[in-house]
């Protein structure tokens, strides 16, 4: 159940990276070889049972990548580089699921530039955050959302 739950949040955080134009993936395996894939607008991302699978576009067959070989997965885009696997900054948003307020607490000292999307891609907040400041998010409708700080995505649920 817990190796289901795993694939279930990186899907997430594929399609809503996914969403926000990107145009490469990048696969690191545990062997240190790397994979990269120009992903189409209609192209798409997804796992089933134990694979990720890449289509590069509406008519292509995709790719099929057994998700234990995988090390890390990097998305490019016009936005930002967000890097899932070893990150070495440690980011915390509380508390989740929220209906009025959202902190994120973050080990670093520097400013938190976030940015909050509709997993449809949608921007409906941008700011620049301290460390444990309020994030007020009471105008937001409830459902998914993703919140992308310094480069990172945490997925977030507004009640």
């Amino acid at each position: 159940m817990r190796k289901f739950q795993k694939i279930t949040f990186f899907m997430l955080l594929l399609v809503g990276s996914y969403s926000f134009a990107q145009t490469a993936v990048t696969v690191t395996y545990y062997s240190g070889t790397t994979q990269v894939f120009n992903v189409a607008t209609a192209g798409k991302l997804y796992f089933a049972t134990d694979n990720l699978y890449v289509k590069l576009d509406g008519t292509a067959t995709p790719t099929t990548i057994p998700v234990s070989i995988i090390r890390k997965i990097t998305f490019s885009n016009t936005l930002s580089t967000t890097t899932f696997g070893e990150n070495k900054t440690s980011l915390v948003l509380y508390p989740n699921p929220s209906s009025n307020s959202i902190k994120i607490k973050s080990d670093a000292v520097e400013n938190l530039d976030t940015k909050i999307y509709t997993l449809s891609g949608q921007l409906v907040l941008d700011g620049i955050f301290q460390s444990e400041q309020d994030i007020d998010v009471s105008k937001l409708s409830s459902g998914l959302y993703l919140v992308q700080v310094n480069g990172l995505t945490i997925k977030f649920s507004k009640k």
